[in-house]
Order: structure tokens, then C-alpha cells, then sequence
């Protein structure tokens, strides 16, 4: 399975994420906002402070850690973003 190598905050609940397959695209975790897991992340200068961790999940400082695997249907890919070749 892929995992995230890089991460752009956009706006709102909105990432723009890279994954290892050369997949890119925009992760929109609107939905999620209101879950308990994402509780401390409903302001959106706290979901801006994401990152990636040393096991390539998403992450937020004291929040909740996201998997590749977790939301990687949810992304809407870039189709005119180029792949890589590795």
C-alpha cells in the first residue's frame, strides 16, 4: 500500500497530499470534522499544522494520525500532476 510522502495545507479541511505510487490529488476530510476522532482539530489553524510522521501517516500535534490506506479512496487525483517513474 502507498504511503504519504508530502503534504500542502490548502483550506478548510482541504490537503493536497502525494503519495508513493505517484498518486496526487486533494484530500477533503470536510466530512470528518465533526467525528470525536478529529475533535481537537475543528479549528482550522490546528488541521493547517499537519505533518507527516515517521511511519508516513498524517499526523497533528496531539490529534489523530491518518494512514494512506485510511483515506486513500477518498482523494481526488490530479490527473495533470506527473507521475513517478519509480
Amino acid at each position: 500500500m502507498p504511503f504519504f510522502i508530502d503534504v500542502e495545507f490548502l483550506s478548510g479541511w482541504r490537503l493536497f497530499v502525494v503519495l508513493s505510487d505517484g498518486t496526487t490529488g486533494v484530500l477533503d476530510l470536510s466530512e470528518w470534522k465533526m467525528q470525536p476522532r478529529c475533535a481537537t482539530l475543528r479549528d482550522e489553524r490546528e488541521f493547517a499544522r499537519v505533518a507527516i510522521d515517521d511511519h508516513h501517516a498524517l499526523s497533528w500535534p496531539g490529534g489523530p494520525r491518518l494512514a494512506a490506506h485510511e483515506v486513500y479512496h477518498r482523494i481526488r487525483r490530479d490527473e495533470g500532476a506527473p507521475f513517478s517513474t519509480c
